[in-house]
């Protein structure tokens, strides 16, 4: 397999270097507990994706049940404790910015994002603890809040987390300040362009984590791609393959396990499916005639590179062979043709249902 190409991060990370294929560790352990993957096979899916070039790993806090929020950190510590040489071949980005406690006591309601430095500064003690950090563990590479607080604004939430992280920066009265080192470099994740040119007027970030996909396009109407490409930012594209309607896998709810997130999302209702998937055979059906032949979902991946030179897509999956799949789309040339063609598909649909739903949408900051 040839070497994947490479994006440079921003800001303080510009020297570090990453595939144009990450890797997203959520659905190993942010399940039912007896669906979660087993130790081993979790170990050699992430080795395999490294290998393979996807060396940005992204986790979070609170990516396990209620009953075990750290599940994902738990296992990104075994996982590094039993291959240490990894620590260093790989990018870690941790998802907090939440009271992990409420979503213990409360659920899902309990995940609310908070950008007091108080909280900030627990949640980053907690994800160290859970890392192993100040024993030896894997450093948190990245570290951004997953949805942005509304209560805070946004120069503001910067500058606490500047003051938490390994950075000598500017604070607002124009003094020199070095941060605590709990984290080594600021992402964004699901905010809108305003917060984006906010956020960077006071420092620049590595990346912004936003959900973008054949159905999903905000990110590109917002003008957020545009203004990203333009200040040379890397666009995490979460959910890159719709949810998974890009793999074949889901044909009704009844595929998906009784406890999976997804069955409470618009898109993925009876009705909504079943149109939706309409966008995904297309995708198959062009993945048929490309010479060589790829997977569909290889060919949404290689896709979204296309479309920018800043998107990096950030698929997941529990099987080492899809992880091996998935890196190898950033070497898929779809060419002109295949390119406009799809294009031309995805632009003329019409998405059935938003994102989510609609009590989550209320309560989830989303373009935040």
């Amino acid at each position: 397999m040839s070497p994947i190409p490479t994006i440079s991060l921003g800001g303080s990370a510009s020297h570090i270097n990453i595939g144009r294929i990450a890797f997203g560790c959520m659905g190993m352990t942010w399940c039912d507990p007896s669906l979660r993957t087993p130790d081993q096979q979790a170990f050699e899916t992430i080795k395999a994706a490294v290998d393979s070039g996807s060396n940005l790993l992204n986790s979070s806090a609170f990516y396990g049940p209620q009953s075990d929020p750290y599940a994902n950190l738990a296992l990104l510590r075994r996982f590094y404790e039993a291959y240490p040489e990894y620590k260093d071949k790989t990018v870690l980005s941790i998802k907090g910015g939440c009271n992990v406690e409420k979503y213990r006591e409360i659920g899902m309601g309990g995940l609310q994002p908070d950008a007091s430095v108080e909280v900030l500064e627990a949640d980053l003690r907690g994800i160290r603890e859970q890392l192993g950090t100040d024993h030896g563990g894997k450093e948190i590479d990245v570290y951004e809040m997953a949805r942005r607080d509304s209560k805070v604004p946004m120069k503001q939430i910067m500058y606490n987390m500047l003051s938490l992280s390994s950075e000598t920066y500017t604070d607002a009265e124009g003094k020199q300040q070095k941060g605590k080192g709990l984290f080594k470099h600021i992402s964004l994740s699901e905010v809108g362009l305003d917060s984006i040119k906010e956020a960077t007027s006071v420092a620049p970030v590595a990346f912004v984590e936003l959900e973008v996909s054949p159905w999903e396009l905000e990110a590109f109407n917002q003008g957020i791609v545009e203004y990203c490409s333009s200040a040379k930012i890397p666009i995490l594209a979460y959910s890159p393959t719709g949810k998974g309607m890009l793999t074949g896998t889901i044909k009704s709810l009844d595929d998906l396990p009784e406890n999976d997130i997804r069955r409470h999302m618009d898109r993925l209702q009876s009705e909504n499916l079943a149109k939706n998937l309409e966008l995904a055979n297309e995708f198959k059906t062009l993945a048929a005639q490309h010479n060589p032949q790829v997977t569909p979902t290889q060919l949404g991946l290689a896709w979204l590179i296309a479309s920018s030179d800043v998107l990096v897509p950030l698929p997941g999956t529990s099987k080492a062979s899809r992880a091996k799949e998935n890196a190898e789309s950033a070497n898929i040339d779809l060419g002109q043709e295949t390119k406009k063609k799809l294009d031309d598909k995805v632009k003329q649909f019409k998405v059935a249902g938003g994102r989510y739903n609609e009590n989550a949408r209320k309560h989830m900051a989303l373009w935040g």
